[in-house]
């Protein structure tokens, strides 16, 4: 039976994007909402009223929570927080988003985790299941842009004929109860996030994806996806997307890598697993031409082409992503290192014609001198990406490729990975400008 809100108190956690979707959703279905949020937000006033004009309270005191009859959580809380401490000690019925967008769906949904590839995958998916006749919402943990979508707000629109593909992040894995994704996968665990989770939690949280799965469902992973203590559970039909027979067309797409080889490989399974056909999978997968920030062509100017990929984040991102590149390159690289072996950047760098190494931000100076003690490569480093672009600019021959491959978190100069990816463009822009081409 669908869980009834009609006059249950719920209080949700953050009055961010998916809290207040997530608050929208629960007082048009009868519940009394108070948002909590401890900090001020950027548009403190106009959230003030949204709140107001829906019904909706907003409380910053944790105690605020205490007569809740549910409460909602945000993937952004951690879980030894003040807040998550005060829902435990009520004991109070706790949901994350993806929980509750699972308690609404009349849709069935396919989600995918993993370290690195997960927008990519899911947009491509998404794309096959509509190719196939499906109306499909693509939402979740997405970053990309104006195609993200709060996975509460798909829920909510979604029909029982529609589809939800879905990405999930470790974090709104942590908190599921009954979710069950028609289909699942897990496209990859390599260190990540390190700075909130152990590798431990880390690999336990991505592998609850498959967790409440019947045998009617199907898991698609990578054969050699890592695991901790003894093996999860998986449905009967398992698919192991690395080492199916692939396709003759899948070699040509438009996207560069065998990384992107392997997200398509994955998203054919997952769509092929509720019945698209395979034409209509190949249409949609030989016409995908990537994602917003992921080895995103920006310009050529002077015969340097410049490369946005801001979304790289971590240590396996950086090394698939540059791999990925044929040519000489000026990487550029920096921010917030997030943990694992910073070693990995430096055998990267050494293994993809890496002409120069320009650094930036908080980790720009450990990276640049990880790379000189490991590799003949030349480095520079800058306090800023403006600097390192610019460098790189001047630096660079016709024929060569300038592209942002941070390998490092984003909030030590930026709001995040996409605040990030959109300056660099604008600094492209303006040496295009400069040129006077």
């Amino acid at each position: 039976m669908p869980y009834d809100f009609s006059g249950k108190r719920v209080a949700v956690v953050g009055l961010a994007r998916s809290g207040k979707a997530a608050a929208l959703v629960l007082a048009t279905r009868g519940a009394n909402v108070t948002i909590y949020e401890s900090k001020a937000t950027v548009d403190m006033v106009a959230d003030l009223k949204w709140a107001s004009e829906h019904g909706i309270r907003v409380v910053g005191s944790a105690d605020s929570v205490q007569a809740s009859d549910l409460a909602i959580v945000s993937p952004g809380v951690r879980q030894d927080s003040p807040i998550m401490h005060s829902i435990l000690a009520q004991e109070i019925k706790l949901w994350g988003e993806i929980e509750l967008a699972y308690q609404i769906a009349k849709a069935p949904i396919l989600a995918v985790t993993g370290t690195n590839g997960k927008t990519t995958t899911v947009l491509m998916l998404a794309e096959m299941t509509r190719s196939g006749g499906k109306r499909t919402f693509a939402a979740g943990n997405i970053a990309a842009g104006s195609l993200a979508q709060p996975l509460t707000v798909a829920a909510d629109l979604a029909g029982p004929d529609d589809v939800i593909v879905a990405e999930i992040s470790s974090f709104q894995l942590e908190t599921i109860k009954t979710f069950r994704p028609k289909a699942a996968s897990i496209l990859n665990i390599t260190p990540d996030h390190m700075d909130r989770q152990n590798w431990g939690e880390y690999v336990q949280s991505k592998w609850r994806i498959f967790e409440n799965q019947g045998n009617d469902d199907t898991a698609v992973l990578g054969s050699s996806v890592p695991f901790i203590g003894n093996k999860p559970h998986l449905p009967n039909d398992v698919r192991y997307f690395d080492t199916m027979a692939r396709p003759d067309w899948i070699g040509d797409l438009l996207l560069p890598g065998e990384h992107n080889r392997l997200n398509a490989m994955a998203a054919y399974a997952m769509a092929s697993s509720i019945g698209i056909q395979e034409d209509a999978i190949r249409k949609a997968a030989l016409s995908f031409k990537g994602v917003v920030h992921r080895l995103e062509f920006v310009d050529r100017i002077n015969g340097i082409t410049y490369i946005n990929n801001s979304m790289c984040t971590n240590n396996a991102a950086f090394a698939s992503s540059l791999s990925a590149l044929a040519g000489k390159k000026i990487v550029l690289s920096g921010g917030v290192f997030k943990g694992g072996d910073m070693s990995q950047i430096a055998d990267a760098v050494a293994k993809s014609n890496v002409k120069v190494l320009a650094a930036f931000g908080r980790s720009g100076p450990q990276i640049a001198e990880v790379v000189r003690s490991r590799t003949d490569v030349r480095t520079a480093v800058f306090e800023t990406m403006d600097e390192a672009v610019s460098f790189a600019s001047t630096d660079a021959a016709s024929g060569e490729i300038v592209v942002l491959n941070p390998g490092c978190a984003s909030f030590d100069q930026f709001k995040d990975f996409e605040d990030r990816g959109e300056k660099f463009k604008l600094i492209v822009s303006s040496l295009r400008k400069a040129a006077g081409a």
